[in-house]
């Protein structure tokens, strides 16, 4: 199932560089005082993108996870031809 964004308003950043989040994002998404979030962006385009820093901590995760599937995938198929086995 795809998941869309939602439009939770505008918001003004301030002299200081601080931009509030619409309560409404808040409350929705879960995003307490003082939490870490992760900032991207796209300079050619104008567009800044925050998401909470677990976010990135479970992608890191899974993307580790995948890649410890593949090395072990590929160090099986090493071993197999190192003993004359082939897939052919």
């Amino acid at each position: 199932m795809m998941h869309h964004g939602k439009f939770y308003g505008s918001t003004v950043m301030g002299e200081r560089g601080q931009v509030v989040i619409p309560a409404e994002a808040r409350e929705e998404i879960g995003i307490k005082p003082g939490e870490k979030l992760i900032v991207l962006g796209n300079k050619k385009r104008g567009v800044v993108i925050l998401f909470k820093s677990e976010v990135m901590t479970r992608f890191a995760d899974m993307m580790f996870r995948k890649a410890k599937f593949f090395e072990e995938m590929f160090s099986s198929s090493l071993d197999d031809t190192e003993d004359g086995k082939t897939n052919d």
